[in-house]
């Protein structure tokens, strides 16, 4: 999601917004120069040839609108980040879920990397742009040909979307609202994780069963329940 954010050194996850792609497809302002010369440099090798490539120049800003005759693969968005209808579900319920993910992680000793590509992704999307509205009208204004920047830019000319013909492959140019809401993702998952790491001991991560979790997380909401409602003080006379 190149980009999401691993800050749980305790549970071997070191790396900060890194290897994002490995859970969405995502450029981040970090890789960006390095996928973008890869890019130009597959352009340049065709620049001598009548190959269509030769018109394009990745991410030139001003051949936005320009059309190129080349095939190219039509974008999948169950698996780019894009502005939805509506969210997935509320704040709450996105802050139980990712937990259950890290829940379940400490229990079986391993990621469930499709269940977490999902999560994350589903999680980003609530402040991701309108992606799929923006290739939309780039391809109206270029008679549903591929531009020769091969790259899509919001209404404020902000990168949003790139495709590279060589990998014929996707992948949405993170904002910096996406990169904070990575943060907030990982944040809650890390923390459960070194909760249940001090709940349980070093050694228990892969050693207890979610349904022991879940039936402690059960019995500790009931005490705290319980414990509410006998600190409460009738003031009806």
């Amino acid at each position: 999601m190149e980009g999401l954010i691993f800050q749980s050194s305790e549970f071997g996850t070191d790396e900060i917004y890194a290897n994002m792609e490995e859970y969405i497809m995502q450029i981040t302002r970090d890789n960006y120069s390095q996928y973008a010369q890869m890019v130009q440099q597959m352009f340049g090798k065709k620049a001598s040839s009548n190959d269509p490539l030769a018109q394009c120049d990745y991410g030139n800003f001003s051949l936005r609108f320009k059309p190129v005759d080349i095939n190219f693969t039509k974008p999948n968005w169950d698996t780019i980040m894009t502005k939805r209808d509506k969210p997935a579900m509320s704040e709450e319920e996105f802050d139980e879920a990712i937990k259950e993910l890290a829940r379940k992680e400490f229990a079986t000793g391993k990621r469930d990397d499709d269940a977490y590509r999902k999560l994350c992704m589903q999680h980003g999307e609530t402040v991701s742009p309108d992606r799929k509205a923006i290739y939309e009208s780039s391809m109206k204004k270029t008679g549903g040909k591929m531009n020769a920047a091969c790259m899509f830019w919001d209404s404020k000319g902000n990168k949003t979307l790139s495709y590279n013909p060589e990998s014929r492959n996707w992948k949405a140019i993170s904002t910096d609202e996406e990169f904070t809401r990575a943060r907030v993702f990982t944040s809650i998952y890390n923390d459960e994780l070194a909760r249940l790491k001090e709940e349980y001991g070093e050694k228990a991560k892969g050693n207890v069963s979610y349904s022991k979790i879940k039936a402690d997380i059960s019995a500790e909401r009931s005490k705290e329940k319980n414990n509410n409602e006998g600190n409460t003080i009738d003031l009806q006379i």
